[in-house]
């Protein structure tokens, strides 16, 4: 099996140490090459290219089993996101529909979602084009969805994991705050299990599922679950960020995670947060 991971970053790298124990040979996508050294220690072929210049894929000379595209826009603002998911995407189902592959998988987002009353939300919930990153993600999402290849859309939430995890590190550093009453919805997946799931993804027919753990978590019990565990001071309140400070906004939701545990039988290797970071913790101590 030959498969390629477009945006071998975070989590493509742990995925290609999973593909590559089950007897795949996998090619990492990479715009620039600092990390080239790591990805060969890893086994992972690597090539330095940006999809968003068009012709870039051109370079590609191998046909591929499997593509997943995993890619971000990094810590850039609007424009990099727009970029990258806009002409970037465009460039890549170009591409795809010239090289068909047995599946094709698109780490989207549940940011696609964008209720703010704490309510479930699943697959078939209103997602919005309220935010220029929220229709961007969508447009993409639809792009991919349009190719030959069985097409498989994920809509990942917050992922965390070793070194990873945004809310975690800053409790860890002390510099975190508990935000306006701390009611907020947090979703989240571990690392592992979504290159788990983008493996199981796999032997699908291809659809648009959610990959998220079993429980959402408001921030205050997150904190406070924390908090117990280590010891430490629970953080300060402060107030509610200004939505429009943030790429992609604030919601406030419940994702669940049912289709995708149906449909493939999937389970979590880390069900809850608390699983998740028991070994983050241990590395802490």
């Amino acid at each position: 099996m030959r498969s390629l991971i477009i945006g071998c970053g975070y989590v493509g790298e742990a995925l290609g140490q999973r593909l590559i124990a089950l007897g795949h040979s996998v090619t990492g996508i990479r715009r620039a090459d600092e990390q080239n050294n790591r990805l060969d220690k890893l086994g992972i072929h690597p090539l330095n290219l940006d999809i968003t210049e068009a012709g870039a894929l051109d370079r590609l000379e191998e046909s591929f089993d499997h593509v997943v595209v995993a890619v971000s826009s990094s810590r850039g603002g609007r424009e990099a996101h727009q970029r990258v998911f806009g002409a970037g995407i465009a460039n890549v189902c170009a591409w795809l529909k010239t090289h068909t592959a047995r599946s094709a998988v698109f780490i989207s987002s549940t940011s696609v979602y964008r209720q703010t009353e704490g309510e479930w939300v699943d697959e078939k919930s209103r997602t919005a084009m309220d935010t220029a990153t929220s229709k961007t993600l969508r447009d993409a999402e639809d792009q991919i969805a349009s190719v030959d290849s069985p097409a498989t859309i994920l809509r990942s939430s917050g992922i965390y994991g070793p070194g990873r995890g945004y809310l975690f590190q800053q409790f860890i550093k002390g510099a975190a705050t508990i935000e306006g009453t701390g009611e907020r919805f947090l979703n989240m997946v571990h690392r592992d299990d979504l290159a788990k799931a983008i493996i199981r993804s796999f032997d699908g027919n291809g659809g648009t599922f959610n990959i998220t753990d079993d429980e959402p978590v408001s921030q205050l019990n997150f904190f406070e679950w924390l908090s117990e565990r280590t010891n430490s001071p629970l953080p300060p309140f402060a107030p509610e960020p200004d939505p429009s400070t943030r790429k992609r906004g604030i919601t406030n939701k419940r994702v669940s995670n049912k289709r995708f545990k149906e449909a493939l039988g999937f389970e979590y290797t880390h069900p809850t947060f608390r699983e998740g970071l028991e070994n983050e913790l241990r590395i802490q101590r």
